[in-house]
């Protein structure tokens, strides 16, 4: 099953094409290496919305301090090896947000609800049919 997480941008990817990202899982998501992976930079942030379509190389859950005080929480560290760097054809907020409360199985409707349910820096899996969509993306039409 193929993942989508959304981060705050940017998107750093090193001159080896690995990006690490941190995120949370969302609703059971199981991460695993080769796992595929859509990485979604927040436009309320400076993002642009779909950016870049990956393989997961490393998942492992470090420890860092609380920004706002004391103690510190557990965040899931991904080393992902980015295969497209950019979309051909864009995906942003705009062209899923007409379809986040359809009821509709359609890809963008399910594609909504997990954008807009997510806050940033989160992770889950989605369906091959939206996984099928959002690679779409990527590809020339």
């Amino acid at each position: 099953m193929a993942l989508i997480a959304k981060i705050d941008p940017p998107l750093d990817i090193a001159e080896n094409g690995v990006a690490q990202i941190h995120a949370r899982p969302y609703k059971k998501a199981v991460i695993q290496t080769g796992e595929e992976v859509f990485i979604w930079t927040a436009e309320q942030s400076g993002g642009h919305g779909l950016a870049a379509h990956g393989i997961v190389q490393t998942a492992t859950i470090k420890s860092f301090a609380n920004k706002g005080g004391q103690g510190e929480h557990k965040e899931l560290v991904l080393d992902i090896k980015i295969v497209a760097n950019a979309p051909l054809r864009a995906l942003a907020i705009d062209q899923i947000a007409p379809h986040r409360d359809s009821e509709d199985a359609a890809p963008e409707a399910a594609l909504g609800k997990n954008l807009y349910k997510h806050a940033l820096n989160k992770i889950t899996s989605i369906e091959s049919e939206t996984a099928d969509f959002v690679r779409s993306h990527f590809k020339e039409q």
